[in-house]
């Protein structure tokens, strides 16, 4: 079985109702891996807590959640993967985002002591860019253009956006930031990947984006499940079956691979 879920900005409850969901499955199916989507830093600021409360209205547990995911893959090697977030990324090289503050990374890192910092910038630069499963899924924070052809390419990119060379930048670009690509420019590219990889790719499944109804597809080859920017009641995450062949997104149903949360 694979869990997937997208961002949480913050969110300790969500997390943790997340991480429940992994240990019950787990306690099933001792095979049960679960992939997080980045971007689990950086919860809102007092200003949106007070606009959007349906939505916001939460404290921000970011540290938290980052030392449960770095307990979690000690605890459970090999099974629960981290995928690096462009918020994820300010943190250990990449821009500095300003979602809720003038400068996030700054104001996260002010609230925590040496030893925190350290810990944070340990499991946020010891993240994937992308998880590839034998499913047919591709596995992103943002939803990667035509640029990105071969997934052991990425092993090879620096963090640091300095030491990026022009095609590593444009690769990078897409994977962390683009909200969704043409179905077209999608396809093309899981066709790329699916040669170099070996694997039969159909569908990506992205993050970075948000939706109050708790996910959407795009085309035929892009979906998205929402935890952060979601409504309690329709946050979203996805259980689906390692052994299945997910060939576009109208394999994957609401209420059986797409799951509500609560």
């Amino acid at each position: 079985m694979l869990l997937v879920n997208t961002d949480v900005h913050g969110n300790g409850e969500d997390f943790a109702r997340l991480e429940t969901i992994f240990r019950e499955e787990r306690a099933r199916e001792p095979e049960t891996h679960w992939v997080i989507l980045g971007d689990v830093v950086h919860g809102p600021d007092e200003g949106a807590r007070r606009e959007r409360p349906e939505l916001y209205d939460y404290p921000d547990s970011s540290m938290e959640i980052v030392d449960a995911i770095r307990r979690l893959i000690v605890e459970a090697p090999g099974h629960v993967h981290f995928v690096l977030g462009n918020h994820d990324h300010g943190h250990v090289g990449g821009p500095h985002t300003h979602k809720f503050h003038d400068d996030e990374v700054l104001a996260l890192e002010a609230t925590l002591d040496d030893g925190a910092r350290d810990r944070l910038r340990d499991v946020l630069s010891g993240a994937l860019l992308a998880v590839a499963a034998p499913c047919g899924v591709l596995l992103t924070h943002g939803s990667p253009d035509d640029s990105l052809s071969d997934l052991a390419a990425l092993d090879t990119i620096p963090l640091a956006i300095a030491e990026m060379s022009y095609a590593e930048r444009t690769v990078m670009r897409a994977l962390l930031t683009a909200y969704g690509q043409p179905d077209e420019k999608s396809r093309t590219m899981l066709e790329q990947v699916s040669a170099s990889s070996g694997l039969q790719l159909g569908v990506v499944v992205h993050g970075h984006d948000r939706d109050e109804t708790g996910f959407f597809k795009e085309g035929r080859h892009q979906l998205c499940p929402v935890v952060f920017g979601a409504p309690r009641e329709n946050r979203r995450y996805l259980r689906l079956d390692l052994a299945a062949r997910y060939a576009t997104v109208d394999d994957l149903h609401d209420g059986e691979e797409i799951r509500r949360l609560y």
